[in-house]
């Protein structure tokens, strides 16, 4: 089995004795059968993010359906604010819980638990017959998105190969744009439909992913890494054996990521005292909190809840009142969006995060909200059908820069930089952030776009300014190394005494330089700070 061997190249610009991820497979992921196992898994995981986004968009679709706006008696303002801001509640409420639900019964029970949730949330929403029915019907899928929101970027991140961990942990919250597009463009369909299906029968629908990750997600490999905390050191290593080295026990890889985890979770435990004091007890866990409760803010402020929840109230605005146009609109933005981030997923590693993020927030504010902001005060002011029309493209053009990186920066970036001993109290600190931040603008963007029109936009066009300033001056890059190494960055010497061994590296040199098959090579390589 040598030709399934991991390639270990050591050295970069993180320290000598570090592993340089991106040089470990010499072909690419598909060419390897217990890889293409692997993500075949992790598909099912991936597959959760689908419902958030079936659920963002699907809030968006309802709006243009008129059998939804007479059942519930044309909702505007704080009223529609209800409809889209309970679900946050929900999430709000699993907050207290959760933290200790994911460590105590592990991953893979915990989003096929969540599943359950949101099908009878779906089921209760579906069959609504009063807005009190809705509302709460949102709380209840709200908090089953919470399970697997807290638990699906773990396991991704987790599980997955190291030379691919920044794509698909990417890659997972990349799919809230499937969810979106298949909704967006199944509510145009139902525009047909003479009755209140037209509305229930697409809320149904909404069940479709959880039910794959019930069915599927009993044969997911568990997270090696919890497997460790819990003593079960032989099942974790069986798992890293099987889907990162192809069952090849000569295979350095094996050793190095068993060694790493060890070592980093020996490390956790001895400098840990478990509390929620240890977010801040550290100058290295100080900064973990910063990065993950800024970022968790600053995705949702920089007018992703607009566009997500009010492109009808948004389109409405600058003249655009057809239903099945704003359908249309919201169809090929979801699409538009789901190919720039699939792109961004792709392109992570290569470009590194911290260029990705900078890069992302400049187009985002000069190529999108600025001239968005300018041409919706022009309509406003003097009613010019051509400003109308040119917002329509610069919100497409403002979204693409969004999806290329901030889309998956929640389930990428922000989950890699979370060490193992506080990660499930960082995930679901970001998750009450996040669904506090979406229950937030929620209420606050119709009221806004009712009472001060396109001036809001203004404050949008601010916060994206503020979140460049965050980024450039606070966010460290944490490409090319594994997910222990991450440690490094943010805990300093102490953490890489303890979890980049000298001895083990050479052990792995002299282990794969016994296999012909096997290229080693020691370089520095060149790694952004």
């Amino acid at each position: 089995m040598g030709n399934q061997q991991n390639q270990i190249v050591v050295g970069t610009g993180r320290g000598e004795a570090t592993v340089n991820v991106q040089e470990l497979l010499t072909k690419s992921w598909y060419q390897y059968p217990h890889l293409r196992m692997l993500y075949g898994w992790l598909s099912v995981v991936l597959m959760v993010q689908a419902t958030n986004g079936f659920d963002g968009s699907l809030m968006n679709g309802l709006q243009t359906l008129t059998y939804w706006q007479s059942y519930f008696g044309h909702p505007t303002g704080a009223q529609l604010g209800v409809f889209n801001g309970t679900q946050g509640l929900g999430s709000v409420f699993a907050v207290f819980f959760l933290w200790w639900l994911v460590e105590k019964i592990g991953r893979k029970l915990t989003i096929i638990a969540g599943a359950f949730i949101i099908v009878l949330g779906v089921f209760i929403q579906s069959f609504a017959t009063n807005l009190a029915m809705f509302a709460s019907a949102r709380a209840i899928i709200g908090m089953g998105l919470s399970f697997e929101y807290t638990a699906a970027p773990m396991l991704v991140t987790e599980l997955a190969h190291p030379t691919h961990r920044a794509q698909l942990s990417t890659l997972l919250n990349t799919l809230y744009y499937f969810g979106a597009t298949l909704a967006a463009w199944v509510t145009l369909g139902t525009l047909t439909i003479q009755s209140d299906w037209s509305w229930r029968s697409v809320s149904l629908l909404q069940m479709f992913p959880s039910i794959i990750s019930i069915l599927f997600t009993w044969f997911v490999p568990e997270s090696p890494r919890w497997l460790v905390k819990k003593g079960k050191v032989e099942k974790a290593r069986d798992i890293i054996l099987k889907y990162h080295c192809g069952g090849d026990e000569s295979d350095p890889l094996l050793a190095l990521e068993m060694h790493e985890i060890e070592s980093t979770l020996a490390f956790e435990r001895e400098n840990s005292g478990g509390s929620w004091l240890e977010l801040f007890k550290t100058r290295g866990n100080r900064w973990r909190t910063w990065v993950v409760c800024s970022c968790s803010f600053l995705t949702q402020a920089t007018g992703t809840t607009l566009i997500g929840y009010y492109l009808v109230v948004v389109l409405s605005g600058i003249g655009i009142t057809n239903p099945r146009t704003q359908s249309i609109i919201n169809g090929c933005l979801t699409m538009w969006n789901m190919g720039w981030a699939f792109w961004g997923a792709y392109v992570i590693d290569k470009f590194g995060r911290r260029k990705m993020m900078l890069s992302s927030l400049t187009g985002q504010l000069l190529l999108g909200f600025l001239p968005w902001t300018i041409c919706n005060a022009i309509y406003t002011m003097r009613g010019t059908s051509g400003a109308g029309y040119a917002v329509i493209a610069f919100i497409f053009i403002g979204s693409a820069f969004y999806s290329t990186t901030w889309n998956g920066i929640l389930t990428g970036y922000t989950v890699e930089c979370m060490s193992y001993d506080v990660r499930s109290k960082l995930i679901v600190s970001q998750n009450f952030l996040v669904q506090a931040s979406i229950t937030g603008f929620n209420y606050l963007n119709p009221v806004a776009l009712q009472n001060i029109g396109w001036k809001y936009y203004v404050v949008i066009d601010v916060i994206i300014v503020v979140a460049w300033v965050v980024v450039y001056f606070t966010y460290p890059e944490t490409s090319k190394i594994t997910l222990e190494e991450v440690s490094t960055i943010f805990d300093g010497e102490r953490a890489k005494h303890a979890i980049l061994d000298e001895d083990i590296m050479q052990e792995a040199t002299k282990y794969s330089a016994d296999d012909k098959a096997t290229v080693i090579e020691r370089r520095e390589v060149a790694s952004e700070a």
